[in-house]
């Protein structure tokens, strides 16, 4: 694993954290956790978890 797959690793964990225990809104969660934006956040959290953070959230 490469340094920003172990970055890109960390924020996900960190965001699918926020997505549970809090109810502030994605794009919050996004910035919070190191992504430019939503979009960033919502592309790699749905390559890596398999779903979208709503979705996610939802469960």
């Amino acid at each position: 694993m490469s340094l920003y797959q172990y970055v890109i690793y960390c924020r996900i964990e960190r965001a699918k954290q926020l997505l549970k225990q809090q109810k502030i809104a994605i794009a919050e969660i996004a910035t919070q956790v190191g992504f430019a934006d939503q979009s960033h956040l919502t592309h790699h959290f749905k390559r890596h978890v398999g779903i979208t953070p709503k979705a996610f959230r939802q469960l």
